[in-house]
């Protein structure tokens, strides 16, 4: 049973023993048609909804094994009813269709848990399939509860990376169509703005939106810890986006997977660096990695080819570039127990084409 709703069992939807249900959300009846007449031949059973508001209220009597919607829908679109999927039934795994040109919609869709995404119209109908198995076999042996959909493509489970990473075809689509790579990298930038208790962090990227960008991502540790990294996708062999994507989803598999442990920046180098190492889509990037430990009001920094500088209004500190990512960044000093005092930034330029600044501080008691 998926969410905090109770599903109707006198009139409710029911496949015939060990059948999976799949819900086709589409206002387009041709798709529809197609689809479905795939999917069936494929051993699914299928039911239809001819929009978002239509798949809800089947939603109410049906009990699918997987969702897959569109993105541009009337009456309630995909993200509005992905949304509402999520607030209501968040075990409940979904795939999104979409044009490539709506890559940022896609990226605001991914907020809201979606395991996956295809770009329409789907030429080959084996990715669907794929897509499809992969996103049940997660979802049934419960690894993709707090997974980030970086983690489906690379299949990263439990912190430990295959001998051979295993690509989704999704990383071809993106080298092959860099706008849309770019929209997707730019539209998965976090809030701006974060805290948790008196601690708050607020970040300033300006760039050019017609090369690959800088991304940041962040994440507050239960533990005290606010840990964080920076990435230029800019990457000179053209994988800068898979290993991008694979940087993001190797970063929230090792903090999911500390537990009570505390975050330490070599640990996550060596993961990622492994990560890169097995890839054939990915390779050395221009990186920046660190830890803020609130408890003890520091930060510490490990350099991976990105230069900045650390400024708490008393000292002012350089942090040399180093070694790339992806070329043993380990051996790079980390700097550390840099002291934040009432706020302390941290900032970098990417010359002519990138400026970068993180705020974090500790709101007064006042």
């Amino acid at each position: 049973m998926y969410g905090t709703h109770n599903m109707a069992t006198v009139d409710s939807v029911k496949t015939s023993e060990n059948q999976t249900l799949i819900m086709l959300v589409d206002d387009d009846p041709i798709f529809r048609r197609v689809t479905s007449g795939y999917l069936t031949a494929q051993g699914y059973e299928v039911m239809e909804a001819e929009n978002g508001l239509d798949g809800l209220q089947k939603l109410r009597t049906a009990e699918p094994d997987l969702i897959l919607c569109d993105i541009a829908m009337p009456v309630l679109d995909g993200i509005e009813f992905a949304e509402e999927v999520s607030l209501e039934y968040p075990s409940l795994p979904m795939i999104v269709v979409s044009a490539t040109e709506d890559m940022s919609d896609v990226a605001k869709a991914l907020r809201f848990g979606i395991k996956d995404f295809l770009p329409k119209p789907i030429g080959n109908h084996e990715h669907l399939t794929s897509a499809i198995e992969n996103t049940l076999d997660d979802t049934f042996n419960h690894i993709a509860d707090q997974r980030d959909f970086s983690s489906q493509w690379f299949r990263v489970d439990a912190g430990d990376m295959p001998e051979e990473q295993e690509l989704h075809w999704h990383l071809d689509f993106l080298q092959q169509n860099p706008s849309a790579a770019r929209d997707l990298l730019h539209a998965l930038l976090p809030d701006k703005d974060t805290s948790q208790g008196s601690w708050k962090c607020s970040y300033r990227l300006l760039q050019s939106t017609d090369i690959m960008p800088l991304v940041f991502d962040y994440a507050w540790l239960m533990n005290g810890q606010f840990a964080f990294y920076l990435v230029d996708s800019a990457a000179h062999e053209g994988h800068g986006t898979a290993t991008t994507l694979l940087v993001r989803a190797l970063f929230h598999d090792y903090l999911r997977n500390l537990k009570s442990f505390n975050a330490d920046l070599k640990d996550m180098a060596y993961l990622l660096e492994k990560g890169i190492s097995c890839s054939d889509c990915a390779s050395p990037v221009k990186a920046m990695f660190g830890i803020a430990d609130l408890s003890e009001g520091t930060v510490s920094l490990l350099p991976a080819g990105l230069d900045a500088q650390w400024s708490n209004g008393y000292i002012t500190q350089h942090i040399s570039a180093g070694t790339k990512l992806g070329e043993n960044c380990i051996k790079n000093f980390i700097v550390t127990d840099l002291p934040i005092n009432s706020a302390g930034q941290l900032s970098l330029n990417r010359l002519g084409s990138s400026s970068f600044s993180m705020d974090i501080h500790q709101a007064s008691n006042a």
